[in-house]
């Protein structure tokens, strides 16, 4: 008898399959949690990704608990194809600007994304031009 068995399911397992849809949401907590404030509004948006999938939940949170930041992203990065990363990228530039600031950390783990993803600066600016001007909310003062 192993007697670490029962304490598997406190520590995460990495045998865990991430979907196309956990991934998303695996993603997402990373750049909600990237300030280090996770406030009402960014799980708000989180529950909009999520549209009351739990399993998507619970896989993204033991996947995340099983592996260190950030080879995460590369688990990510492998269940997606090209149309998701690009769509995903969209989805984590709109929560990071979400109050309107683009923190440096958030800046950072972007940056992080676009690279593990293989999506070019050309591809991304359009969207983030778009996403810049969704959020200034000073242009109606």
């Amino acid at each position: 008898m192993n007697s670490m068995g029962i304490f598997d399911r406190l520590t995460g397992n990495a045998n865990v399959a991430l979907t196309p849809k956990s991934a998303l949401v695996l993603s997402a907590i990373t750049v909600i949690a990237a300030d280090g404030v996770i406030d009402e509004a960014e799980i708000n948006d989180l529950a909009k990704i999520v549209r009351g999938d739990r399993k998507s939940i619970d896989v993204a949170m033991k996947v995340m608990k099983a592996n260190k930041f950030p080879e995460v992203i590369d688990l990510i990065a492998a269940c997606l194809d090209e149309k998701q990363k690009i769509a995903t990228l969209a989805i984590l530039c709109d929560l990071a600007m979400a109050d309107g600031i683009l923190a440096g950390g958030e800046q950072k783990l972007l940056q992080m994304y676009m690279d593990k993803f293989g999506i070019s600066e050309v591809t991304m600016k359009p969207i983030i031009d778009a996403i810049a001007i969704k959020n200034d909310f000073s242009i109606f003062a």
